[in-house]
Formats: C-alpha cells, sequence, structure tokens
C-alpha cells in the first residue's frame, strides 16, 4: 500500500471523556495520528476537569462558589463568551443558570451515578414528564427566575468574572460542542490533518478535501425498535450535532420520569412532543445550541423560533408519535440526509 493510500483512509481511535464515548477518525500517517488521537484525549480530559459540575475542585464550581470577582481561565472566558451569545440567538431557551434545577430534578451526580440510585427503566413508550419540584426561591414566594437574561458579568480584557449572587452555571449544554469544535480546528491548522472526524456522544465535527469522498454519520432512532427511523447525514466539511430526551433520562420508584434538558421557562425537565432533534451546520457549538433549543420548546415553537432568526441549518427531529420534521435545504433532502422520508418539510425562509 502506498502512503498516499494509506494515509487517504482515516485511522480510528475511541476514548471515555466527559462521561461520553468519543471517537477520532484521521487521514495521517499512523506516527501522527497516534500522536494527534493522545493530543486530543488530553484535550478532552482537561476541559472535563475544568467545567465539569462533578469535579470537587472544577474551575466552573469555583466559580459557581466565588463571591465578587474571580479570574478565570482563557478557556472558560471564551465559552462564557459564546454562552453569552446564545442566551440572546435562542431568547433565554439555552441558559447555564439551571445548575439548581438539574439538581432538583435529581441530576446532581455524574449520569452513571444517578442510574445506579434511580429505578431506571430505558422504555420508549414515555409517559407525560412529571417535572422536578419548583425551585427553593419560588416555594418561597421570591420573584421567579429572569430565564431570558445572562447571570454573570464579563469585564472586557482581563478575563474576570462575576456572577449574580445565588447564580450556578451549568456549562454542559455548550462544552462538548465547543471542545470538538477547537479541537478540530487546531488538528486542521497546527498539525495539518487534512481530513478528520471528531464525534464526542453526538457532537460531531468534520473536514476534508477534494480528494476525500465525505463523511457519512449515522442517525440512530429514538424509537430503539422502529428502524425505519434511522438515517444518515452526509458531508465533507461542518457539523452535526444530536440532542433528546431519552439517552439521558431516567424514572424512580415513585413512577417519577425526568430529564437532563431543562426549560428554563419553568425550571424543570421541557414537556416536549420531541424526542430527539439533529442539526447540520458548520460550527458544532452553534448546532448543539440549535438541537437543544428546538427539543425543549417542542415542534410548534421551533419553527416559529427558526423563522424569526432566519436559521440556514438543516435541522430534522422526531416526535413521541414517530412523526418526523425536517427544516431546511429541502432540494438536497435525498442526497444530503439519505434515508429519512419526512412527514413535515420546510423549506428555508
Amino acid at each position: 500500500m502506498s502512503r498516499v493510500e494509506q494515509v487517504s483512509r482515516p485511522l480510528r481511535f475511541r476514548f471515555e471523556a466527559m462521561n461520553t464515548n468519543v471517537e477520532l477518525q484521521l487521514c495521517a500517517d499512523k506516527e501522527q495520528a497516534e500522536h494527534a488521537a493522545s493530543l486530543v484525549k488530553n484535550w478532552f480530559e482537561t476541559q472535563e476537569q475544568r467545567f465539569s459540575r462533578f469535579v470537587a475542585d472544577s474551575e466552573l464550581n469555583r466559580l459557581n462558589n466565588s463571591s465578587g470577582w474571580m479570574p478565570v481561565s482563557a478557556a472558560m472566558d471564551e465559552v462564557l463568551s459564546l454562552a453569552y451569545g446564545y442566551i440572546g440567538q435562542t431568547e433565554g431557551i439555552f441558559q447555564p443558570g439551571i445548575s439548581q434545577a438539574l439538581r432538583l430534578s435529581g441530576y446532581n451526580a455524574s449520569f452513571e451515578k444517578v442510574l445506579e440510585r434511580a429505578s431506571y427503566r430505558p422504555s420508549m413508550d414515555i409517559p407525560h414528564l412529571i417535572g422536578a419540584r419548583e425551585m427553593e426561591s419560588v416555594s418561597r414566594g421570591q420573584e421567579r427566575f429572569d430565564y431570558s437574561r445572562p447571570t454573570w458579568i464579563q469585564q472586557e480584557g482581563s478575563r474576570m468574572v462575576h456572577l449574580d449572587p445565588g447564580t450556578e452555571l451549568d456549562l454542559g449544554g455548550i462544552v462538548k460542542g465547543w471542545a470538538v469544535e477547537r479541537i478540530a480546528d487546531w488538528l486542521q491548522k497546527k498539525m495539518r490533518i487534512a481530513a478528520g472526524m471528531i464525534n464526542a456522544g453526538g457532537d460531531v465535527q468534520v473536514w476534508g478535501t477534494a480528494d476525500h469522498p465525505g463523511w457519512t454519520l449515522e442517525v440512530t432512532s429514538p424509537f430503539a425498535q422502529e428502524q425505519g427511523m434511522s438515517g444518515e447525514v452526509r458531508l465533507r466539511n461542518g457539523a452535526v450535532a444530536t440532542s433528546g430526551i431519552t439517552r439521558r433520562q431516567w424514572r424512580y420508584n415513585n413512577g417519577r420520569t425526568a430529564h437532563h434538558l431543562i426549560d428554563p421557562r419553568t425550571m424543570e425537565p421541557a414537556d416536549t412532543d420531541i424526542l430527539q432533534c439533529t442539526v447540520a451546520g458548520k460550527h458544532t457549538s452553534q448546532c448543539e445550541i440549535i438541537a437543544k433549543t428546538v427539543c425543549i420548546l417542542g415542534s410548534s415553537e421551533a419553527v416559529k423560533w427558526l423563522n424569526r432568526h432566519y436559521d440556514r441549518h438543516d435541522i430534522l427531529w422526531m416526535t413521541r408519535e414517530g412523526t418526523v420534521y425536517f427544516r431546511g435545504n429541502t432540494a438536497a433532502l435525498a442526497e444530503c440526509w439519505p434515508g429519512f422520508d419526512p412527514d413535515h418539510r420546510f423549506s428555508l425562509i
């Protein structure tokens, strides 16, 4: 086999980080690919230690426990700046200030520990979700949480952050996509890897050249028994992110069902008709935010929100009833989303 043939065939690596499975495919020679894979693994592990609310001395927890101004790392400053912008873009549906609500819903430890103590029965016949208890501040009669604004201030040019009193941030809704996007960019620009793919639990960034045939990514159905609802996304350069309420869902002995997508308007797990949403675009973090927002809003509100913002992403979602919706470039649907025949199609405005 020639070196050109060897480099064009991607080498695969897998590891666990950020409480999910990470897959890396690189079109590079063996030595370069192995070196890159070790750096990517280190990158994800470092960001987990920095941003996890389940690591006692993480930078996130230090920030949440701070009073007054706190100096933060360049990575934390960058993620908070991104999050600040996404709050505005999503009209507050993406809101990092939900850490207390996640704890009240039962997600107060890493997910495998939540499942260990819960009577977890992964059923696709999902009942109406009974949400978490009201936030403590609400039960005491205090003013409800203003979900539509950021709950922190960043001092421009100084990497200093000040949280509003009582604020606890959870950045899990953005960090994974950001980490995928940043390390993919580094592999291209610094290591000169011409084609590759990073998949962190459904948050995917791919890149390639005209010599590379492109990437085919499977989109699995949230209904294990409904194979006909599975399909693929095809692209050469760009990002795909999938979010939903079925993978991180738990049920307790009292019958209460909860999941990790908190609706900041109620501070409870979102009561939504959408089980899963997949978004294709250019940037993983943006695709991740859109997928989560669509899931939380539900089908009717999501279409209105996407139209208000003239969003240009391809978006496919599946509902509890088994209905498939697609909003995006309908002319390229068969080419870019093979295997899917949506029940409802919305062209870009």
